[in-house]
């Protein structure tokens, strides 16, 4: 984070942005050169009047110092709900850069969020409502009307007719950061990384003799010897995440190689480097974090806020897009998947998938010539070139590798 002169532009940090609509302008490291006065301050933007917000809205005033991502954990609860704010306010053209002076709107879709994006996950939101206590003199419903108020109810879930707008009536953030830090992703085998945790700095004590086979692994707080360096594109100062190069993923339908499953075990932040070597220490370690890790630039991952839509009606069509199919699963489990659980499927950014759709998981019917089985919605998270991670924020049914999976 960099604070600058009160009439200077403040720099958000330089993360990847996500498409977060068309009207958002490409963000830039460079600031806007055309600077105005606005009452007693200078911006580059045309903030609407405070005046003409909802009465009671919450707003907040920028400050010398201030960024988005902090403007984010503070009202929202959440850094990396960030883009949240900018698209509130549309009027900030360029994300990297914001002035002191200019009022943000913090009420509304984000203000709403907040307790939500301040718990572990959507599922856990959620409440248990007592049945009343029967008392004498007042007559309860009959078990026949009882179960014709159940099947109304699923009615209503079958069809949508309980909520037609449909899904969740406010944004939800659809995972939390371990989903994001410390899963990983299906990559192509040949991604380049050259550069991986060579040996830790306390090598005797973690030396077993007796042992014919030595399981090294580290985790917060450890000192490492990295193999690469500044030639390699290491850099004192900065901080990689540690990927455990994992199994080759088989695509369980078509039996083609999909990619190679990558784990992420945790950060490292670069200590000292020459052109070859350097060391290091592990700021956040999700699993052990091994000799032969390799270590690529930290990915900056915003958590996607999106309203969870309701699942397609028994008698809704399907939506006739791009269609695909969960490729793997959390833990390498390939049944009985259910909320909550992550999951890949085949299809990534250059099918059109970005952070924050969702996808309906179906099944193909045994009965020839009868409709599929809708099993439930998956919430996307992350997306590679052919491949995305999302999370299982609806079901039905459970569900399995191979299962179908539909764009929305």
């Amino acid at each position: 984070m960099v604070s600058v002169r009160r009439v200077a532009p403040i720099l958000l940090i330089l993360i990847t942005l996500p498409m977060w609509g068309a009207t958002k302008k490409k963000s830039s490291s460079h600031p806007p050169r055309d600077l105005h006065r606005v009452g007693d301050h200078w911006t580059a933007y045309n903030a609407p009047d405070p005046g003409t917000y909802p009465a009671g809205a919450k707003t907040y005033a920028i400050k010398r110092g201030d960024t988005l991502w902090g403007v984010a954990k503070q009202f929202v609860g959440n850094a990396y709900l960030w883009p949240q704010i900018w698209e509130s306010n549309t009027w900030i053209t360029d994300a990297h850069w914001i002035y002191p002076g200019d009022v943000l709107l913090i009420e509304g879709e984000v203000a709403q969020a907040s307790s939500t994006a301040t718990g572990t996950s959507s599922t856990d939101a959620t409440s248990t409502v007592p049945m009343p206590t029967p008392q004498p003199g007042i007559t309860q419903a009959t078990p026949t009307r009882r179960a014709a108020d159940d099947i109304m109810g699923l009615v209503g879930l079958y069809t949508n007719a309980a909520d037609p707008a449909g899904g969740s009536k406010s944004p939800i953030p659809l995972g939390a950061e371990a989903d994001l830090y410390c899963y990983g992703y299906i990559g192509d085998p040949s991604e380049p990384m050259p550069n991986s945790v060579m040996a830790y700095e306390d090598y005797e004590m973690r030396y077993d003799r007796g042992a014919r086979v030595q399981d090294l692994g580290g985790s917060t707080g450890d000192l490492v010897f990295i193999d690469g360096g500044t030639a390699t594109g290491i850099n004192a100062g900065e901080t990689y995440i540690a990927v455990q190069m994992g199994e080759m993923v088989q695509h369980p339908i078509t039996k083609l190689l999909v990619g190679r499953q990558n784990e992420y075990r945790g950060q490292v932040r670069v200590l000292c480097a020459d052109d070859h070597h350097a060391r290091g220490i592990i700021v956040t370690s999700c699993h052990d974090i091994r000799p032969g890790a390799r270590l690529k630039p930290m990915p900056q991952l915003p958590i996607p806020l999106a309203r969870v839509p309701n699942m397609p009606g028994f008698c809704d069509p399907s939506s006739g897009k791009r269609a695909g199919a969960i490729v793997h699963a959390q833990d390498g489990w390939a049944e009985a998947l259910g909320e909550g659980l992550l999951v890949e499927v085949d299809m990534g950014h250059d099918e059109q998938i970005q952070p924050g759709d969702f996808l309906t998981v179906y099944r193909e019917n045994v009965q020839p010539g009868q409709s599929r089985q809708v099993l439930g919605e998956i919430g996307i998270l992350t997306t590679e070139a052919h491949t995305a991670t999302g999370k299982i924020v609806a079901m039905r049914y459970s569900m399995r590798v191979g299962d179908r999976v539909e764009i929305r």
